[in-house]
């Protein structure tokens, strides 16, 4: 993909998506897609970690906490 139209904002109110969710629905996945990032492994899962905005960071396998 050569086309980078996404708008990122931390401070979105309603938590809107930025995204055009129409193009995004539109786009067929090509083979050659499949080859740009290698498939995720056990370890890969095993060392991950949840991160999420205003939590601790959390190993994958945790039940991840729930802000307030």
């Amino acid at each position: 993909m050569t086309e980078n139209n996404v708008v990122f904002s931390r401070t979105s109110a309603h938590r809107e998506i930025h995204s055009d969710l129409e193009r995004v629905d539109a786009h067929e996945i090509q083979p050659e897609e499949y080859e740009e990032i290698p498939e995720l492994t056990e370890e890969d899962f095993a060392n991950g970690v949840i991160r999420r905005p205003g939590l601790p960071d959390q190993p994958f396998g945790v039940k991840p906490l729930h802000g307030s």
